[in-house]
C-alpha cells in the first residue's frame, strides 16, 4: 500500500462529494507522513460548482491579471527551506536526513460569459535534498475544468487533467531500497451534472470520470501498478433544516490493472448516508457513513465487505477561530500482493488568527493500517504546528514543524521522522 503523506500546507483527502478531476491522483514531492491525517489548511473541498479552478496561496488576496478581454490570470507560489531528518521514512539506524529547498508555483487563467466559467491551471512542485539526490524531483500537473449553467436548476461542471509525477524513495513499500524514484504519467477526464436549484428542498447530482496512471521507469517493479480507473456516481441532497441536508449517495469505481500480476483488478462499490452543512454555517462541512464493498476479479484474493465513512468538519466558533475534524475509514487497493489494507484515520486541526496579519495552525493525528490476512498492522502518528506572518497582503513569512512516527507489527516499516522548515507564500 502506498504510504500515504502529509504536508502542512497543501493536502487532499478523500474525494468527498463529487468526481473531480484529480481522479487519476496526485503526489506531494515530501512525503511527511499521512496524507489520510491531514493539516487544518485547505482539507474541506467545495461543491464542483463552486469551485474556481486551482486555488491561490491560503491566506494571499487573489490579484487578476487582465491579459485580453474577459481572461484573468492568477499567480501564486510557496517557497520553503529546511531539514528532513529521514527523507525516505526509513527505520532506525539507515535514516536519511538533508537540507531542502522547495518551490510550488501556481498558474490560472480564467475566463466568464455569463454563469459559464472555464479555468486552465499549472501545479508544479520542486524539491531538491543536496544530500539525497534520489528525492530531489519535479511534479507537475495541467488542470482544465469548466461550469455551464443551463438554468437555476440545471449546470454540468467538467474537466481533465494530465500530471508528471514521482513516488519519492520510501513513500510505497515496493520502492524501499530503490535507487530511484518510480516516476509516473497520469490523465483524467470527469463530469458531474446537476439538476435543482441551490434553495431547493430537493438536488440531484449525477458524475463520471475515467483516469490511467502509467509507470515510465523500475518496470520490474512497477509494471503491476499500472491502472485505469472508471468510475460513476449519483448523489440526492434533501433540506431538512435551512442550512443542513441529508445526502444519499452510491459510488461505483473499476480499477482495471493492466498488467495484473498481482491480481488486484476489482470492482469497489460505496453506499453511503448523510448530513451536510452549507458554508455559511457554524458548522460546514460533510459527514458519511455506510457500506463498502471491493470484489476482486479473481478468486484468489478475498473480497471485501465491511464498513466505510467520511468526515470533513470545520466548525468555526469565532470569526478568527476554527477547527477542522477530518477522518475516514476505507479498503484500499494492496501495493503487491498483500492483503488488503483496512485505513483509518482521524485529525483535529485548529485555526487562529492572533491578528490580522499574524496566523497559527496546530493539528495532530493518527491513521491506523490493518492488512487482512496478514500480521502487518501500522499506526502511523502526526503531529504539526505552523506559524504565519503577513508581511503585506501579498506576502507572507512563516514556521513550520511535523513529527511523525509509525509503530508497525513488522519492523522494517518502523520509522521517526522531524521535518521543520522556513516557509513564504506569494501571490501574484
Amino acid at each position: 500500500m502506498k504510504h500515504k503523506q502529509l504536508h502542512l500546507v497543501v493536502t487532499s483527502l478523500f474525494a468527498l462529494g463529487a468526481t473531480g478531476v484529480w481522479a487519476a491522483g496526485e503526489a506531494d514531492t515530501i512525503p511527511a507522513s499521512s496524507r489520510a491525517v491531514p493539516n487544518s489548511a485547505n482539507v474541506l473541498p467545495g461543491n464542483v460548482f463552486e469551485s474556481g479552478g486551482v486555488p491561490v496561496a491560503a491566506g494571499r488576496s487573489q490579484q487578476a491579471l487582465k491579459v485580453a478581454d474577459g481572461v484573468n490570470v492568477y499567480a501564486d507560489a510557496q517557497a520553503s527551506t529546511g531539514y528532513d531528518s529521514n527523507v525516505t521514512m526509513a527505520g532506525k539506524g539507515s535514516e536519511p536526513g538533508s537540507a531542502f529547498y522547495r518551490i510550488r508555483p501556481t498558474v490560472t487563467a480564467e475566463t466568464r460569459y455569463r454563469e459559464d466559467r472555464y479555468t486552465l491551471g499549472y501545479k508544479g512542485d520542486f524539491v531538491r535534498y543536496p544530500n539525497y539526490t534520489p528525492n530531489s524531483l519535479g511534479q507537475n500537473d495541467l488542470i482544465f475544468q469548466a461550469q455551464n449553467v443551463f438554468s437555476s436548476r440545471a449546470a454540468i461542471a467538467w474537466g481533465a487533467s494530465g500530471g508528471d509525477h514521482y513516488d519519492p524513495i520510501g513513500s510505497t513499500d515496493r520502492s524501499i531500497g530503490n535507487q530511484t524514484a518510480d516516476h509516473y504519467r497520469s490523465k483524467a477526464v470527469s463530469a458531474t451534472f446537476r439538476y435543482g436549484a441551490e434553495e431547493a428542498i430537493g438536488r440531484v447530482e449525477m458524475d463520471a470520470g475515467w483516469g490511467a496512471k502509467r509507470y515510465q521507469n523500475n518496470r520490474a517493479t512497477t509494471e503491476s501498478a499500472d491502472v485505469d480507473n472508471t468510475n460513476v456516481g449519483a448523489r440526492f441532497y434533501y433540506r431538512v433544516m435551512p442550512k443542513t441536508r441529508l445526502i444519499a449517495e452510491y459510488r461505483r469505481t473499476y480499477f482495471d490493472y493492466t498488467n495484473d500480476t498481482n491480481l488486484l483488478s476489482n470492482d469497489d462499490t460505496r453506499y453511503l448516508l448523510g448530513l451536510s452543512w452549507d458554508a455559511s454555517a457554524a458548522v460546514t462541512g460533510t459527514i458519511k457513513a455506510g457500506q463498502q464493498q471491493k470484489n476482486f476479479d479473481t478468486s484468489i484474493r478475498q473480497d471485501y465487505l465491511g464498513p466505510t465513512w467520511e468526515a470533513s468538519v470545520r466548525w468555526k466558533p469565532l470569526s478568527y477561530s476554527s477547527f477542522d475534524l477530518i477522518g475516514g475509514r476505507s479498503a484500499n487497493d494492496p501495493d503487491g500482493f498483500t492483503g488488503v489494507p483496512i485505513a483509518k484515520s482521524v485529525s483535529l486541526g485548529w485555526n487562529h488568527d492572533w491578528k490580522s496579519y499574524l496566523h497559527s495552525k496546530l493539528s495532530a493525528g493518527k491513521l491506523d493500517t490493518n492488512y487482512r490476512n496478514t500480521n502487518r498492522k501500522d499506526d502511523e502518528y502526526v503531529y504539526s504546528a505552523a506559524l504565519m506572518y503577513d508581511v503585506r497582503r501579498w506576502l507572507g513569512v512563516g514556521l513550520e514543524y511535523t513529527f511523525s512516527h509509525r509503530d508497525s507489527t513488522v519492523d522494517t516499516y518502523d520509522y521517526v521522522r522531524r521535518l521543520s522548515m522556513l516557509k513564504v507564500e506569494a501571490s501574484f
